[in-house]
């Protein structure tokens, strides 16, 4: 919230074959008192990437991008491998946020993939249709008016990250003691089969939260429907005390 004209920062992270651009309708509309920056993490969307494929790499360059953007006590909002990330950052200086978002945010105990997917993630860089069959089957009740541009992005990625996102993620987890007392909504979508709704409501329980599901929205149901997951991002923030 705004107070004697501040502004606040909210923080979005993005996920897996993603970029900035799927945090396009909340960066034009965001919160009253709020502004949204969304960066690309790095090796998203044709970025350069160096080193190795972690969430705690990825961690690393998000609080690098912080600190040159001097924001201080930002809300952090991760979509899917952006919940990751966020709660990485999250975990080693809680203090310096003022909240959490996890929007299908991959589980604190990392989200393993079958062996027998890896090819298929592969595949994905060699065959335009399937990269658009499995983006589209992220908004089953619609695909967002930009997601041409978001299949671009998408197709943009590093090598690398194919199976090396996957390969993070099985090997990642948080302590959820490590986040106590940090503000947390928890979102996800009803018809999400990558991040059910009981992954998502243990996710909250373990954050000691409700969580939230929105009925008839898949995987991508911030771009899915951006007016409803706004309403619940915008109720959140203005539990936040103002600093």
């Amino acid at each position: 919230m705004s107070d004697g004209g501040v502004t606040r920062t909210l923080v979005a992270l993005h996920g897996n074959f993603a970029s900035a651009r799927w945090w396009m309708d909340l960066r034009a509309d965001p919160p009253a008192g709020w502004r949204v920056l969304a960066p690309d993490l790095p090796g998203f969307a044709g970025t350069p990437h160096a080193g190795r494929v972690s969430i705690e790499t990825y961690a690393d360059w998000v609080l690098d991008w912080l600190r040159a953007q001097t924001v201080t006590r930002p809300v952090l909002l991760g979509h899917s491998l952006g919940g990751a990330v966020a709660l990485e950052v999250a975990a080693r200086d809680p203090q310096a946020l003022a909240g959490l978002v996890l929007a299908a945010s991959a589980p604190l105990n990392g989200l393993v993939t079958p062996e027998e997917n890896y090819p298929v993630l592969e595949l994905l860089r060699t065959t335009p249709p399937l990269l658009e069959a499995s983006l589209g089957a992220l908004f089953p009740s619609r695909r967002p008016a930009n997601f041409a541009d978001l299949l671009t992005d998408g197709a943009r990625m590093a090598a690398t990250h194919y199976s090396g996102n996957a390969r993070a993620l099985a090997a990642w987890q948080v302590d959820a003691a490590r986040l106590a007392g940090l503000p947390a909504l928890v979102l996800g979508g009803e018809l999400d089969p990558l991040i059910t709704p009981e992954m998502v409501r243990a996710q909250a329980a373990a954050l000691n939260v409700e969580a939230t599901v929105l009925p008839g929205l898949g995987h991508g149901f911030p771009q899915e429907d951006p007016a409803a997951f706004r309403t619940l991002l915008g109720g959140f923030l203005r539990t936040l005390p103002t600093p």
